[in-house]
């Protein structure tokens, strides 16, 4: 088929990008569709666009809006007078491609293909460069992956519970016995999946301060039987219901794969070849106790960065939540990345 040039198409605020000529890292070339939101208007000078990468389990719904006003998953930090201030910026929250949705079978994505595509949602809209890239967790990723792979194209890049490579190594394999389950029995391996990944972004403080070992409302004791349940746990068994209903097992096993494989330092030869292309301003936010990505990890890299002149800040968000704190601790951001982006919050 004749490749067509990359196309926008508005449906109300939710709106849909599709490129049939987006080159995969594994060499094929493949058709695309993301949806995004957008808050904020684009100035005159195309200079004030931020771009916002979700975390897995998520979509391109980062704020409330007028024709969807459910909470997004970084609510508290985006609109007037907050972090991404939408009088000052011109906010695109996107989806992360094979994230989210139903279709066919599609080959291996990575986190360097995802800002890729992103790349091409920009020029669409008219963008050549970005004030700022931030994300949680995948979404960090994909931010610290823009610094890397377009670094005259961003001047600023903020990575909260992340880093530049999936870690540590043991969170590794239960990612892929989350992705195995889910290639053995799709539906079941999903909510397997998702009690693995929320219990993985808790911290054991966490969870013993919030519910402790309280036997769960409605739920015979732990001790009685297999139906038993300790309150944590009944917690993380509903929400991983609530989250499967908006998935696709499939899509979500690529799209933990792709958080599993990445690396920066891929195709760079090694990371330290990776961190002096970085031209950005980096902004790290580990959680204290987040077990994922812990904050020598953040320190580590950020001084590797400054070890090529490079410039990169290291703020902890001490929390008992681990690294789930990026998303329910979220108002918490607030300062540090309205300081690190030179403006004040409102309070």
């Amino acid at each position: 088929m004749r490749a067509q040039e990359a196309t926008t198409r508005v449906t109300n605020t939710r709106q849909l990008f599709s490129t049939d000529r987006l080159r995969l890292e594994v060499g094929e070339t493949i058709s695309a569709t993301v949806g995004y939101e957008t808050y904020g208007r684009l100035n005159a000078r195309r200079d004030n666009a931020v771009l916002l990468c979700h975390p897995l389990a998520a979509d391109c719904h980062a704020a409330a809006g007028p024709a969807d006003p459910r909470p997004g998953w970084w609510e508290p930090l985006i609109g007037p007078g907050r972090a991404f201030d939408t009088d000052r910026y011109f906010v695109i929250a996107a989806d992360t491609f094979c994230g989210w949705g139903t279709g066919e079978a599609i080959p291996q994505i990575t986190v360097r293909d995802n800002v890729r595509l992103q790349r091409q949602l920009l020029k669409s809209l008219g963008i050549e460069r970005l004030a700022c890239v931030a994300g949680p967790s995948t979404g960090g990723f994909q931010a610290l992956e823009w610094a890397v792979t377009y670094p005259d194209r961003v001047d600023q890049v903020i990575a909260v519970a992340s880093g530049h490579q999936a870690s540590p190594l043991f969170a590794l394999a239960v990612c892929q016995a989350a992705i195995d389950a889910i290639r053995t029995d799709p539906a079941e391996g999903l909510l397997y999946a998702l009690r693995l990944y929320l219990t993985l972004s808790s911290s054991n403080d966490w969870l013993d301060a919030v519910w402790g070992r309280r036997t769960a409302p409605a739920s015979p004791h732990p001790w009685t039987g297999p139906e038993g349940r300790y309150a944590f746990q009944a917690e993380v068994e509903a929400e991983a219901e609530r989250l499967a209903a908006h998935l696709d097992p499939g899509r979500f096993a690529a799209a933990a794969r792709m958080a599993l494989l990445h690396n920066i330092a891929h195709g760079n030869r090694d990371l330290d070849v990776a961190a002096q292309k970085i031209a950005a301003e980096i902004l790290l936010i580990p959680v204290s106790s987040d077990i994922l990505f812990p904050p020598s990890a953040g320190r580590e890299f950020a001084d590797l960065v400054r070890t090529y002149g490079g410039r990169a800040e290291v703020w902890v968000l001490e929390s008992l939540a681990g690294h789930r704190a990026a998303l329910l601790e979220a108002h918490r951001l607030a300062e540090p990345i309205s300081a690190f982006l030179g403006h004040p919050v409102w309070h």
